[in-house]
């Protein structure tokens, strides 16, 4: 089978189109598109998406047709937000990556008090994380990236994710109900899941996040990295979400 060369094009509109940037540099120097190749094009904000031809092809620029644009067909359609507390390395990257494809609608990267990393966050790191939500939007045939916010402080991330009719849960290794037996319970609405760092939640966290309505759950009797434990987490609600 022969996969669909997917590329992110912002304002995506019929007629002729002048491509540059970024986005030209992988049509020609990584993709070696020539005149009479195809490919689609999607505008992850508007979320729609357009076949397109290769008319000419310069050494950093791309003239190329671009047919009447439809919404795309696979955008996020389940309302789950990730509230995770950043890990250290690039966890966060890859969790990022990890949730565009598992179809989250929002990320909150927290901090929390035994996260490692700690100050502001570069406005290149961001802009990194939003570069890494559209690539794995492109090469999971997403429609839309998820919004992604923060780093927040602990307290103004579970704020930013409460919604009053949203289930509410929280991933503790101790917990005494699992994950899958409370989604099994679940209605229609939003969900919210919080994850820790890799020293896990405090005391007082765990408190907290109980205050604000959130459900303590666990994912069964393996402690997990951080990072596994979010996609393990997001994978069983989508698998849940298709089986209703």
């Amino acid at each position: 089978m022969t996969r669909t060369i997917r590329v992110a094009l912002g304002e995506l509109t019929a007629g002729e189109r002048r491509i540059e940037g970024d986005e030209a540099h992988y049509l020609v120097r990584v993709l070696r598109v020539r005149p009479g190749a195809t490919f689609t094009a999607f505008d992850p904000v508007r979320r729609l998406e357009a076949a397109v031809t290769v008319l000419e092809v310069e050494r950093e620029r791309v003239l190329a047709r671009v047919s009447e644009p439809a919404p795309a067909p696979s955008v996020a359609e389940l309302d789950v937000t990730l509230v995770y507390c950043a890990g250290k390395g690039d966890k966060v990257d890859e969790v990022v990556r990890a949730a565009t494809a598992l179809a989250v609608s929002r990320v909150i990267v927290a901090t929390s008090e035994r996260t490692v990393a700690r100050g502001p966050v570069s406005p290149e790191r961001q802009k990194r994380w939003s570069a890494i939500a559209l690539d794995a939007a492109r090469q999971s045939g997403r429609g839309d990236v998820p919004e992604l916010v923060g780093p927040l402080p602990f307290a103004d991330s579970l704020a930013r994710a409460a919604t009053a009719d949203a289930l509410k849960l929280c991933l503790e290794p101790e917990a005494e109900h699992a994950l899958g037996a409370l989604l099994r319970e679940r209605g229609d609405g939003p969900l919210v899941l919080l994850v820790g760092p890799e020293g896990g939640f405090s005391a007082e966290e765990l408190a907290h996040a109980r205050g604000a309505g959130f459900e303590h759950v666990h994912l069964g009797t393996l402690v997990l990295r951080t990072e596994l434990a979010a996609m393990a987490a997001l994978a069983a609600v989508l698998a849940h979400e298709r089986r209703r």
